[in-house]
């Protein structure tokens, strides 16, 4: 494997790999647009430059091999003037949007625009008038004025989904992006798009203008929309949650999800929701916390030990939970007629070939290993 140096540090990587992915391994920061792990290289935004030793020419990291013994630097005044004046060619159209464009706060375009210091814009020239509000489809809309071109999504819907419904249209600075004629944005992971746009250009119509992301927090979890079990990240505040987006897995989900899976947190925003338990007494009800309903039932429960006593189990829950459900019943109320419901059976074992599942419960896994452990073998056609 050959070893180079970056700005000082001397890092090993694998025969192939290019020097923007030598940087990334290391955490060194580079300016980049159009480059995305888990596309392909398009080299379009001219922007990730740096100076390798004994070349005349600053080069693109993204699409230069790393060589054994090679020394590059990208911190030299050579490459932040070429990186200042590659920003001034994608800030030539780009309007003054930021107080009012969803991306503000997490826009690599503003990032750059402060770290090299473009304070003052370099073109008099009037810039290109594009379509601001395009309705690409059921979850995104398009701002082609705020479009840098960067060609993410089309390589996503392209590569990643095969579904093709974005393409690059027109020459010039009239070069727009756009759904091919007869089709609209319109798969199972078109929000992904969104998520990989460095700047405003697409907005999801379910964050559109709800927040800022500057009052949000976070919190990684798994998502729970089928047993993939896809790295996530939720944002949320006091007045409920907000958004998911999808965090890097390699043996997982990669850098994606569904849009069924974002759609899952809205559940917690329900005012109809479950959130405490309830005694009934004549018509009358009356709230009680969870431990007074476990010592309440554990004397009728015991009652009906053995056989008469059943418990059905969805994959909804965690593991410890699992174990401390089945392990009472098996241990203290002598049954082993404990049944996994499943209420898709004709399209429990469907796949994709992406991420989406046909088990839309997050831990099937877990309930199914916990039932090894006790012997449970009960088939819920058994169930009468």
């Amino acid at each position: 494997m050959p070893k180079c140096t970056i700005n000082g540090k001397e890092v090993e990587v694998k025969a192939g790999a290019t020097i923007i992915e030598a940087m990334y391994q290391i955490d060194e920061p580079i300016a980049h647009y159009c480059y995305h792990p888990g596309l392909s290289v398009a080299g379009v935004c001219r922007l990730c430059m740096v100076e390798i030793e004994g070349n005349p020419r600053v080069q693109i990291a993204c699409n230069t091999a790393v060589t054994e013994g090679m020394k590059v630097n990208n911190t030299s005044p050579k490459v932040r003037d070429a990186v200042k004046w590659g920003l001034d060619f994608h800030l030539i159209n780009h309007p003054l949007d930021c107080p009012i464009c969803d991306q503000a706060g997490e826009c690599g375009l503003q990032d750059q625009y402060m770290e090299f210091g473009k304070y003052d814009p370099e073109m008099a020239e009037r810039k290109q008038k594009k379509h601001k509000v395009v309705d690409l489809g059921p979850t995104v809309v398009l701002d082609s004025e705020r479009c840098i071109l960067c060609s993410r999504c089309v390589r996503f819907t392209d590569e990643v989904t095969k579904t093709y419904e974005l393409g690059l249209f027109n020459r010039g600075d009239r070069t727009e992006i756009g759904t091919v004629p007869g089709k609209e944005l319109n798969n199972k992971y078109s929000l992904n798009t969104v998520d990989i746009c460095p700047v405003g250009a697409l907005t999801s119509k379910d964050f559109r203008f709800r927040q800022r992301v500057w009052y949000l927090k976070d919190a990684e979890t798994v998502c729970p929309g089928c047993s993939t079990g896809c790295n996530t990240k939720v944002y949320f505040n006091k007045e409920g949650m907000f958004r998911v987006k999808p965090v890097y897995n390699e043996h997982v989900n990669g850098h994606w999800m569904s849009d069924e899976g974002r759609d899952t947190y809205k559940f917690v925003n329900k005012e109809v929701r479950l959130l405490k338990a309830k005694k009934g007494n004549g018509g009358v009800w009356t709230e009680m916390a969870p431990g007074a309903v476990a010592k309440e039932l554990v004397p009728t429960l015991k009652a009906a030990a053995g056989d008469s006593l059943a418990l059905v189990l969805t994959a909804q829950y965690t593991l410890e939970e699992y174990e401390a459900i089945v392990s009472t019943f098996v241990k203290t109320f002598n049954t082993k007629k404990i049944y996994f419901w499943i209420n898709n059976k004709e399209t429990f074992e469907n796949f994709d070939g992406l991420l989406l599942r046909g088990d839309k419960n997050p831990n099937t896994k877990g309930l199914l290993l916990v039932f090894e452990k006790y012997g449970i073998t009960a088939a819920w056609a058994d169930l009468t």
